[in-house]
């Protein structure tokens, strides 16, 4: 009996200690299991994604348009934590700060939520719940996406490219998606612009075009793999003409811009078409059914009459753009009205029968006169390429794998400091200028503005990239504000009282963007994502 008791002792005691062993080695496998995807997503402009200009109901439909409709539907592995980042999205004289000092301001807290700082400030309001849960500050060792629109893809370009500039071999990646992105290389106005002076009082430097130079790993992958997103003929959301003295081009463009710039953000993924790749980058273009100039005479005018407007319509408006051009290869204005004169008038002639079977079609009938129906550029405009299956999107698998680069193997090197990591360069302080009532404003966020900000990519200058080697595909320097106190994004405490530097930042810019931004020409950014979207 005794040995018996004996034996089930021993067993008893093996037993707790594989128990005790087992326990133990989940409790340090576990982290490794549970490594979060943070989509660090910032609005458009006039949206800086807190209150009082957003309400919780906007951000949260914002957030689910950016990651269910996009992110998780473009990259691989679902996003587990939405954070909506803070920029200010101002535009002189609409706000505080011009478009440049705007940029710089997001700039700057954007590389602080990239380095998963504490000084990092996002919208921790508990009104904001969007469908992953809500959102929780970035730590280290996220796996991180980003998410620009508009104003912000500028601020996500520079931050990549100062990303690119400081890479150390084996970083983490960092995916970047650009919505109406104004530095698109071919179709972006910053882009096209390149060269030209700074557009005064306004302040807007044409900074050229995004970077799609990413360094390429040792496994032939991407480290900051980007998908950039437009609207066809969007003039300021990344489809802007080649040549502008194509007034019907031009004028089209303002249209676009107007009427469909802020729908961008409710366009499914799913839904754009595929144009190619260059570099780290692929391409995607949403199609405009009816040319934008066009648009406004839709409650007036039967479709089928539009579209017969339409065919040889596009025919000069496409004129005005290089579609045999990639639109990853920088490609800036060009003052000539035309790109070939006798081509267009051909094009034009060709387009006459496709309007009237485009007439006939559009009630009903059969293409009586037998023309193939054009494709996305109109009449006698290149076919878009076929979507090269996986390779098309960076599908970025977390925290390693990213897209292929076709086998490049080119070595790259950097800094010595991991780029997610803030070096020991802190920005400059910034004053806030006087709002429209002519009082400054109460500096807010950590500190109460007293601190300065940690800052990722900046030289001893504070100049966004290093020119000494520039190309037309890399951003010239941006003007800094000048030195002051910080103009910090918080002037409002949040109702729930929150310190953290989070929930608590509020603009002194325009506040009528808020959540109830009408789908019918809307002008200000990220104006469709309505609380009904979540």
């Amino acid at each position: 009996m005794q040995s018996v008791f004996r034996y089930l002792t021993t067993a008893a005691l093996a037993l707790g200690c594989v128990v005790a062993v087992l326990a133990s080695a989940m409790s340090t496998a576990v982290p490794l299991l549970v490594a979060r995807s943070t989509a660090l997503i910032m609005g458009g402009t006039f949206h800086p994604l807190v209150g009082p200009t957003d309400t919780p109901d906007f951000v949260t439909a914002y957030l689910d348009k950016a990651v269910i409709d996009h992110l998780n539907r473009v990259f691989v592995g679902p996003v587990t934590n939405a954070v909506a980042v803070f920029t200010p999205e101002e535009f002189f004289p609409a706000g505080r700060l011009t478009f440049d000092e705007s940029v710089a301001e997001g700039r700057v807290n954007l590389h602080r939520c990239l380095a998963a700082s504490a000084d990092c400030v996002f919208n921790d309001d508990g009104a904001v719940v969007p469908a992953v849960g809500r959102s929780t500050a970035p730590q280290v060792g996220d796996s991180f996406s980003v998410f620009g629109f508009s104003q912000s893809a500028v601020i996500s370009s520079l931050a990549k490219q100062e990303l690119i500039s400081q890479h150390v071999t084996g970083g983490l990646p960092v995916s970047f998606l650009l919505v109406a992105n104004p530095m698109r290389p071919n179709g972006g106005v910053l882009m096209r612009g390149k060269g030209l002076p700074r557009i005064p009082i306004l302040d807007i430097s044409f900074i050229g075009a995004s970077p799609t130079d990413s360094p390429v790993a040792s496994d032939g992958s991407y480290t900051y793999p980007t998908v950039d997103i437009a609207t066809q003929y969007d003039g300021f959301g990344g489809d802007f003409p080649v040549r502008p003295l194509n007034l019907l081009a031009l004028v089209n463009s303002l249209f676009a811009y107007k009427l469909l710039h802020g729908k961008t953000v409710d366009v499914p993924f799913e839904q754009a078409r595929y144009q190619g790749r260059e570099g780290d980058t692929s391409y995607y273009l949403i199609e405009t059914d009816i040319v934008p100039i066009l648009q406004p005479l839709a409650p007036l005018i039967p479709n089928p009459i539009l579209k017969a407007l339409d065919a040889p319509l596009r025919v000069i408006i496409e004129d005005a753009y290089d579609r045999d051009v990639s639109p990853g290869v920088p490609t800036a204005l060009s003052w000539w009205p035309t790109n070939d004169v006798f081509g267009l008038v051909g094009k034009l002639l060709e387009s006459m029968p496709v309007a009237v079977d485009n007439l006939f079609e559009g009630f009903g009938l059969s293409r009586v006169l037998g023309t193939r129906a054009p494709g996305i550029y109109g009449v006698g405009g290149p076919d878009l390429p076929d979507e090269p299956g996986a390779d098309a999107v960076p599908a970025v698998r977390p925290r390693q794998d990213a897209l292929t680069s076709d086998g490049a193997d080119e070595e790259y090197g950097g800094s010595a400091v991991d780029p997610r990591v803030i070096p020991a360069e802190v920005a400059e302080e910034r004053a806030p200028a006087p709002d429209a009532t002519g009082e400054e404003p109460t500096p807010a966020g950590p500190g109460n503005g007293s601190e300065t900000a940690p800052v990722l990519g900046f030289d001893e200058s504070g100049v966004a990239t290093d020119e000494s080697n520039s190309e037309d595909s890399e951003p010239s320097e941006l003007p800094e504000p000048e030195p002051g106190p910080e103009s910090s994004p918080a002037d409002t405490g949040a109702a729930d009282g929150d310190d953290s530097g989070g929930g608590t930042a509020a603009t002194d810019g325009d506040d009528s963007g808020g959540g109830t931004a009408e789908a019918d020409g809307d002008d200000s950014e990220s104006g469709t994502a309505e609380a009904d979207a979540a």
